[in-house]
């Protein structure tokens, strides 16, 4: 009996390390990101259901162990590896003749609204919650309807549910247990919290041209949406038009476009609509984008979802490529404006009388521009139009004329360079002041007001408390310090102070420059979030230079509270000499950007030959200085430091990755090590945390380790050299124990797994 069943075991021992193995590789849930993660977060909004408010809930949040969800499926799902995910876009324009669109959705969302030519096959039962095995009745009825279904025979199966996550999985295992080749499946990228999709869910083609658009501006029955970047909006754009834009600036500085309404802009869009329903109520809708395409189809998706009427929506056709639209942008809607940097040096040196409008709260919450009059519009509820107000207002005009004259220009703060400025605009013209917009007038408005970063930071008051780079330096890993690195998560990324934490302020846009952008409230969102834990410390703030980053950082933590006493910033910033040496950390999705190109990068593995076996970042080379025990015998460091002497070549020009165990004593063993090599002109970098980062570890992979000093040819070289993407890597182990059992080992498991993956696929595949 024993003997029968030991090939039995084996198999399913083999099976178990093959779907390990085919999960890990599975791109679908490994995906590398062209830039470093952030480690802010976005605004929380509420963390919103996945399905549009006219759905039926479908939760479709992926559980922490998924196993415990789909109990049936998620082996098998983890075993596969299915077709490639296609778009929104591309599902859409799909040839139906090879094409079929199965929309696994639960029925009742499938007739509300759905992609046309598309098949209602559920996964979800009406009540929102998702099968749990193939024997669930809506499971069964999945399976009967696409059996020997000739609608979807021989065609590339797409498959539409609330969000493309469990619902395409358990279909996908349901397709290829009824016998489809899994290489036709596919699952459309964002499911229906897709914009694309949404859009086309609505069918509208609603329009109106450029000239129809301009000539409506004044309208009280039209509202124009301009969906562009806040930059394109701020250039310039239609007169009396509100800024709601789905298109920003990325990492890199590209313009992208909103592609889910989960994305941070789209929530902000719909926070927007929901907040304002009379903004839209009774009027018609006209969206203006770059080319009346991929903006206006998201903008009009979420306006859809968020209560407006899908036939009072209209795209102007062409956007703000259209020629009309063109000639009738302002850069203003009848307003001069200052910037916040002009306004500080006119307070300084009295070049200009300063008003500021904001409510007495609001100004002492941030503090005031020194030098600046105090005659508040807004009641301590920042409303314009209450009794209170209306006090303020008559005291305005009364005590204005006493206050100002006209031989100097007249610059107004309001809270963000709107409303405020225009109240206090009109009433000085009533006081005859000239408000003209030519160049005689003397009125104007401090651009953003008090949500400009400049000019918040220096209404706080602060002197800029400092500490020198080697006071910084010293203050890594104290507890009452911590250390916000500021800078672009690229620039953190690729070297930082140990332990430090990446709350950007910048962006390949550069720093931001009101509490309104996307980086402030990400900060912002931060320092709120873990206020019990920040407060009690010094905050050091280290930005490119010690500059305008730091100031950004400044004024924010004032906004949000913080006592600026124990906010310092760190002088010269990363430029320093001392910050500059010691930033010799970067983060795990750095590395793993920097993985493939091995002519410029080298990942240098110093953990034990057992921990290199069981699993390592591809390409990578092995040098160990741990044994099995975790300790570093000086063997191992003999070892390392002999093999690094006699391959100089593989390691100068180099930028070096140094991967130990948690990214202390193995780094900085190797570091030390790798100079009195006499390695020279190589920059030497610790990955922070080492193989505890979950990033790094997701892209362990578990190929053969080769030693290079076993296999010799007659010059001396070696020859046994691993390809990998057509590049030659060695990876290296030292003589600490013989792995060519562990590598036959993992090859003869890997034959064996592909024989038995080849075997059910012939039984099952129809």
């Amino acid at each position: 009996m024993k003997r029968k069943l030991l090939p039995v075991f084996l198999s399913f021992a083999l099976l178990a390390n093959g779907s390990m193995t085919a999960f890990a590789a599975d791109s679908s849930v490994d995906t590398v990101t062209e830039s470093d993660a952030q480690t802010t977060v976005s605004e929380d909004q509420g963390n919103p259901e996945e399905t549009t408010q006219e759905e039926v809930s479908e939760d479709e949040a992926v559980p922490a162990d998924e196993s415990d969800a789909i109990t049936d499926f998620e082996t098998a799902y983890k075993a596969y590896t299915f077709g490639a995910n296609v778009s929104g876009p591309d599902a859409i324009s799909a040839d139906k003749n090879t094409v079929a669109v199965l929309d696994v959705r639960s029925s009742a969302n499938y007739d509300i609204s759905h992609l046309e030519g598309s098949f209602s096959t559920p996964v979800f039962n009406e009540d929102g919650s998702i099968i749990q095995t193939s024997e669930d009745a809506t499971a069964k009825a999945f399976t009967e309807t696409v059996t020997n279904n000739a609608n979807f025979q021989n065609k590339e199966l797409y498959l539409l549910c609330n969000s493309g996550a469990r619902g395409a999985r358990a279909a996908a295992v349901l397709l290829q247990r009824a016998g489809y080749d899994t290489s036709r499946i596919h699952t459309i990228t964002g499911g229906a919290t897709g914009l694309e999709v949404r859009y086309a869910f609505l069918g509208t083609s609603n329009a109106v041209t450029g000239a129809e658009a301009v000539a409506a501006v004044d309208s009280s029955d039209v509202v124009i949406i301009d969906v562009r970047t806040t930059e394109n909006f701020a250039k310039e754009h239609l007169k009396n038009s509100i800024s709601l834009p789905v298109f920003y600036l990325n990492e890199e500085g590209k313009q992208v476009v909103a592609e889910t309404n989960q994305d941070p802009y789209a929530i902000t869009f719909a926070k927007y609509v929901q907040d304002n329903p009379s903004t839209f109520s009774g009027k018609k809708v006209y969206v203006l984008c770059n080319s009346g395409q991929r903006g206006a189809r998201a903008a009009t998706a979420l306006l859809a979802d968020n209560g407006v009427n899908k036939n009072t929506i209209y795209t102007i056709t062409g956007g703000a490529g259209d020629k009309t639209v063109q000639s009738a942008f302002v850069t203003v809607d009848g307003y001069k404006f200052v910037s916040g940097t002009d306004a500080i040096a006119a307070a300084k040196d009295g070049s200009a009388y300063i008003i500021d409008v904001r409510s007495s709260n609001a100004q002492t919450k941030t503090g005031t521009l020194k030098g600046s009059i105090s005659q508040s519009l807004f009641d301590d509820n920042n409303k314009l139009d209450t009794a209170e107000a209306e006090a303020l207002e008559k005291a305005f005009m009364e005590e204005i004329p006493s206050k100002i004259t006209e031989d100097k220009p007249i610059y107004i703060i309001c809270n963000s360079g709107a409303r405020g400025a225009q109240k206090a605009t009109l009433l000085l013209g009533k006081l005859g002041y000239n408000t003209s917009t030519k160049e005689d007038g003397k009125v104007y408005t401090i651009e953003n007001g008090a949500k400009g970063l400049e000019l918040l930071y220096a209404m706080s008051g602060t002197d800029g408390n400092a500490v020198d780079g080697k006071t910084a330096v010293a203050a890594v890993g104290k507890d009452d310090v911590a250390i916000l690195d500021v800078r672009a998560t690229g620039n953190y990324g690729a070297g930082h102070l140990k332990g430090s934490i990446s709350t950007p302020v910048f962006n390949a846009d550069g720093v931001a420059k009101t509490t309104d952008d996307q980086l402030s409230k990400d900060f912002t969102k931060y320092v709120t979030d873990n206020k019990a834990t920040l407060e009690k410390k010094d905050l050091y703030l280290l930005c490119n230079s010690g500059a305008s980053g730091a100031r950004a950082a400044t004024a924010l933590l004032k906004a949000a509270g913080y006592d600026l006493a124990k906010v310092h910033t760190i002088t010269g910033g990363a430029k320093n000499e001392d910050v500059k040496a010691a930033s010799i950390y970067v983060s795990d999705t750095h590395v793993i950007n920097k993985m493939s190109d091995t002519k410029n990068y080298l990942i240098l593995d110093v953990r034990s030959t057992e921990s290199y076996t069981k699993g390592h970042l591809k390409g990578s080379l092995s040098l160990p200085l741990f044994d099995k025990d975790n300790k570093l015998p000086d063997d191992l460091a003999k070892a390392f430091t002999e093999y690094v002497a006699a391959h100089k070549a593989d390691f100068e020009g180099k930028t070096i990755y140094v991967l130990c165990n948690s990214g202390a004593r193995g780094a900085a063993k190797a570091t030390q090590l790798l100079k009195e090599a006499g390695i020279t002109n190589i920059k030497v970098f610790t990955i922070e945390n080492g193989a505890k980062s979950e990033v790094i570890q997701k892209h362990f992979v578990t190929d053969p380790v080769a030693d290079p000093d076993t296999k010799k040819d007659n010059n001396g070289k070696d020859n046994n050299k691993n390809q990998n993407n057509g590049k030659t890597t060695t990876a290296a182990t030292t003589k600490t124990g013989d792995t060519a059992p562990i590598a036959a080992l993992a090859v003869a498991m890997l034959a064996a797994l592909g024989a038995i993956i080849a075997f059910g696929k012939k039984k099952i595949v129809k």
